[in-house]
């Protein structure tokens, strides 16, 4: 089953992103990584159009894929759908923030609060 993780993985970031969202649309959660003061895992945007980037993955074993990349210790946790839509993704763009759809090392889809809903309506 890994092998297939690490294929989903490698794919471009349109590709993961209609599996992110073909993941979310039935499970209706998203999956962050947290560290032991719970404070989220953020990216940073490296075209500089946002101070930050908030990761979410479509499951939980793709968000320890993540972790265990990462030199410090993170912990995957899921959020109901609802929640990371209207209250989550409210405080992270009142920041200035955004959010990295399913990242990985070489690229991201880069989605704002609007553009998610639209999507998961959409389904």
């Amino acid at each position: 089953m890994k092998l297939i993780k690490r294929f989903i993985l490698n794919r471009p970031a349109e590709k993961r992103l209609a599996y992110f969202y073909g993941m979310v649309a039935t499970d209706e959660q998203v999956w962050l990584l947290r560290d032991e003061n719970g404070d989220l895992l953020l990216l940073e945007d490296e075209d500089g159009d946002y101070p930050f980037l908030l990761p979410v993955w479509p499951s939980r074993s793709f968000a320890e894929m993540e972790a265990a990349n990462i030199d410090e210790s993170y912990e995957a946790f899921n959020i109901p759908m609802s929640n990371f839509l209207d209250d989550l993704l409210v405080d992270i763009e009142n920041d200035g923030g955004a959010t990295a759809i399913f990242p990985n090392e070489n690229d991201t889809t880069i989605q704002k609060r609007d553009e998610i809903k639209e999507m998961i309506r959409n389904l």
